[in-house]
């Protein structure tokens, strides 16, 4: 790494160390070590632990997200997503956020090209808060209770979702669904053909109500069962 300023041999060790310098047997070493001689650790030295941590969640799930590709082309179709129990709004907030796409996010946010794009949509430089407290909120969560990860992060969009909504919403005048509809769209072509068929045959004084020409409503249409 480049250093803007000249070092002596003291200072040197001041700078902290990269993690492709740690080796695994001095991470495992520092696994072993009891609480006591773990807090003696610097700052720097735990940073770069931690940096190194990070870094192998990710390859992580970038081996994982490759393995579900692969597993996806060789099925040759998408399996078919349960639908939820439940809809209500609060079970619509995410329950999992990737350390390593809201760091994607965040870096290229601070870069030329994430601050010509917000230039160019929105007329203006826009802050990268949002996207570096999405960070650091999987990077505090991330050894969580599954229960409390899961709860923080929801809280977190909760915020987001309030902070960002403006205007009004299609739920000022429709009520909130809470739990999906069932059986929507089930009968059958033919029986619904068969039912208007009956139905002709029982009103033959009535004019086709199906019929686009005719230009009447469907008041004395068939109810559908």
């Amino acid at each position: 790494m480049w250093w803007p300023f000249g070092l002596s041999n003291d200072n040197k060790s001041l700078i902290p160390r990269q993690p492709e310098d740690i080796t695994p047997a001095q991470q495992h070493a520092v696994e072993k070590l009891p609480a006591r001689v773990k807090q003696e650790i610097s700052r720097e030295e735990q940073a770069s632990l931690d940096f190194a941590e990070l870094l192998k969640e990710i390859e992580i799930e970038q081996a994982k997200a490759l393995d579900q590709r692969v597993h996806g082309k060789q099925d040759g179709k998408s399996q078919s997503t349960p639908i939820p129990a439940d809809i209500s709004p609060d079970a619509l907030y995410p329950t999992e956020i990737s350390c390593r796409s809201a760091l994607d996010y965040a870096m290229f946010c601070q870069s030329f090209g994430g601050q010509f794009v917000n230039v160019y949509r929105y007329g203006e430089f826009r802050s990268c808060k949002n996207h570096w407290s999405d960070f650091w909120l999987c990077m505090r969560t991330r050894n969580w209770e599954e229960k409390d990860r899961v709860k923080a992060i929801q809280d977190h969009y909760r915020m987001k979702a309030v902070k960002w909504k403006t205007g009004p919403s299609s739920e000022d005048i429709w009520e909130v669904r809470t739990e999906p509809v069932k059986d929507a769209f089930q009968d059958s072509l033919e029986e619904l053909e068969a039912k208007i068929a009956d139905w002709k045959q029982a009103h033959p004084d009535v004019s086709d109500p199906w019929d686009k020409r005719q230009g009447t409503t469907f008041a004395n249409a068939p109810p559908s069962t």
